[in-house]
């Protein structure tokens, strides 16, 4: 018996010319159904945090913004390495794929140590500075801390997933995401309430069952590399500087850094905007927010099928492909999103009740489902010209119309229509979130459409090194 398609990775002929619609979701499924594992075993961290209370639930989501803060930095390069690998395998160039892949894993190795390191010094007095409410601070603390010891090996597991997909096999990473979700999800309540003969945690449980699980994935997926897996093998010469390379990592890699460290460092001062709405409005904004991860998974699929479609076509000079990849991955997302992001605003309450039952929280994260939901699809199309950007590797403007978003328009309007002058309160903040989610969409998709980014990274390259 034959497998299903979406279970055999398509090859760079089947990329470059078979049925976009397809081999996006050739490529996609696999990625959503291991974003669809991630964001399950985030939920179970909710539903099992909820049965302790508001102030556990809260936790991460007051750490995370600050913990990707930290993070944003190194995951800016392995993102341009996705660039890399995907335009020399479009090339057809072993050669570029093999030295894109060394100096991935050399930055990773760098990157990793000293984020971790730093990261566990600095973040009590980063949650500090960021006057996370006293109730959630010492929780919070300890979550980020568990969270930087583990990212020294899980920065390997997201240096393969990136490096894997771009080559076209997103099988691999989503069976290896599948087997991590399970075990997560077995050792969520056990870590949390100290089952059998462990102790109870609770948040601390919570951030140990993560690490455990993805350092674990981080761990078979360095074996693999190091061995070989399909045409991708990891050979020590490779990881030796390369002047082109890392030139190129730079330029594409350099905006994208910015891009998620000026994100990151914007969801940081969000989170310090919804703290003034104490602990109902950070444990409303962590369960309000979940459950749009569940259309993401549809969404980051179709998305990674067409970074990687994008990146081959350029490489290869296929400009007609990457522009239809591109046009058809924005009608597909932005339909899918705004049917999704309608739904969860109409039934808004069953959906934050199944969570927890604290009533101020249920209304609060319903407020943000209502509001947030028919604009979600906007936000999908920023989400569009992201993904184009990283695989033709043009990052500028895209960096740019990110960064407004946060920076320009949402903490500068949730702050004026939430606790600053207009004073709507928390559901102010969820208006001022909502448009820039529509400000910043309108913007990529201009952007999509002038189609300046349609040539290839590599060649530019190429000549300029031939040109010296």
């Amino acid at each position: 018996m034959n497998r299903p398609s979406f279970l055999e990775p398509p090859s760079r002929d089947v990329i470059l010319n078979g049925p976009v619609i397809r081999v996006l979701l050739r490529l996609g499924v696999p990625v959503a159904i291991g974003e669809l594992a991630h964001t399950l075993y985030e939920l179970a961290d909710i539903y099992w945090l909820g049965k302790v209370g508001r102030v556990a639930v809260a936790a991460p989501s007051a750490s995370w913004p600050f913990i990707w803060a930290l993070m944003a930095t190194g995951i800016g390069f392995l993102s341009a390495g996705v660039t890399l690998v995907a335009q020399y395998k479009g090339a057809n160039d072993e050669e570029g794929v093999k030295k894109s892949l060394g100096q991935v894993y050399t930055f990773a190795t760098i990157i990793g140590v000293l984020i971790a390191t730093a990261g566990f010094f600095a973040i009590p007095y980063i949650l500090r500075l960021a006057r996370i409410p006293p109730d959630v601070y010492p929780y919070a603390v300890i979550y980020s801390r568990i969270e930087m010891i583990g990212l020294i090996i899980i920065i390997y597991w997201e240096s393969f997933r990136a490096v894997s997909s771009a080559s076209g096999d997103t099988v691999t990473p989503m069976k290896l995401n599948l087997i991590g979700a399970l075990a997560n999800a077995l050792l969520d309540p056990v870590f949390i309430f100290g089952l059998g003969p462990f102790p109870r945690l609770e948040v601390a449980g919570a951030a140990m069952a993560t690490v455990l699980t993805r350092g674990a994935m981080g761990i078979a997926s360095i074996y693999m590399i190091v061995r070989g897996h399909r045409d991708l093998k990891l050979e020590k010469k490779y990881m030796k500087p390369d002047k082109k390379i890392i030139s190129l990592l730079l330029k594409v890699g350099a905006p994208l850094s910015a891009q998620y460290t000026g994100e990151a460092l914007g969801f940081s001062l969000l989170t310090v905007i919804i703290s003034l709405g104490g602990s109902v409005a950070l444990a409303a904004w962590g369960i309000g927010d979940r459950p749009f991860n569940m259309i993401n998974f549809f969404i980051i699929g179709l998305l990674a099928g067409c970074t990687v479609m994008v990146g081959q076509a350029l490489g290869a000079e296929r400009i007609d492909r990457a522009w239809s990849v591109a046009s058809t991955t924005v009608k597909l997302t932005a339909s899918a999103s705004f049917i999704y992001g309608s739904l969860l605003a109409v039934f808004r309450y069953p959906v934050v009740s199944f969570f927890i039952n604290d009533p101020e929280v249920i209304e609060a994260a319903a407020g943000f489902m209502l509001y947030m939901g028919p604009a979600i699809f906007m936000f999908s199309l920023l989400q569009v010209g992201q993904a184009i950007a990283q695989g033709s590797g043009h990052t500028k403007t895209m960096m740019a119309i990110s960064l407004a978003r946060l920076w320009a328009l949402r903490n500068i309007l949730a702050y004026l229509l939430g606790p600053g002058p207009v004073g709507l309160g928390i559901n102010g903040i969820w208006i001022g979130m909502s448009l820039s989610n529509v400000i910043s969409g309108a913007l990529a998709v201009a952007w999509i459409y002038r189609k300046k980014w349609l040539k290839p990274v590599i060649k530019q390259a190429t000549k300029q090194v031939v040109s010296t």
